[in-house]
Order: structure tokens, then sequence, then C-alpha cells
């Protein structure tokens, strides 16, 4: 199974000291897939690391819906973790990109 990864930090400063506040995954397929809540306080930034294993679609927001044609959201290629500044209170959502 394809599977999307993150963690949480509290903010930038506290990813070099490794101690993720959340942790998570959201299975990737054919269907858009969402994700626990950020944890905290809501319009608080939060420093995510996501990765996925295969290529996929990614997006948030408090109700997000990832598409497959490319209109909304980030491509993410396998095994090609990258980090965003995400609000707390907000959700992610996959799709797998074929």
């Amino acid at each position: 199974m394809a599977t999307l990864y993150f963690c949480v930090w509290e903010d930038a400063g506290m990813v070099a000291l490794g101690q993720p506040i959340q942790e998570g995954t959201i299975a990737i397929g054919g269907a858009s897939a969402q994700g626990a809540v950020i944890s905290g306080s809501p319009r608080r930034p939060r420093r995510v690391r996501i990765f996925c294993d295969v290529d996929a679609f990614v997006t948030w927001g408090e109700d997000p819906t990832a598409v497959n044609d490319g209109s909304d959201g980030r491509p993410m290629g396998s095994e090609n973790p990258e980090y965003w500044d995400l609000e707390a209170g907000h959700r992610i959502a996959v799709i797998e990109r074929v």
C-alpha cells in the first residue's frame, strides 16, 4: 500500500532537535484521502515534513480534497520529502499521481 508520512514540529527551530509533536500516515490511492488534524491552536503555523512513497498530489486546508489533474495542490515526487509551513487545525489530503 502506498503511504504519505508526515511529522509536525512547533516551528522550524524545533526540526533540528528531531522531536516532532505529531506524526501520522495517510493511505494513498486513486481517491482523495485526508489525514488527522494538525495539532495546536488554530491559525498558528507548524513546520510539517511530508514524505510520499509514490508520486502524488498533496494539498491542505480545513477540509481539503486532493485532485489528480494538478489543478489544486502540489506534486510530490516519490521518495522526495518536503517541508511546509501549515496552519494548526488544518488537514493534509493526498491522491496518487497517475
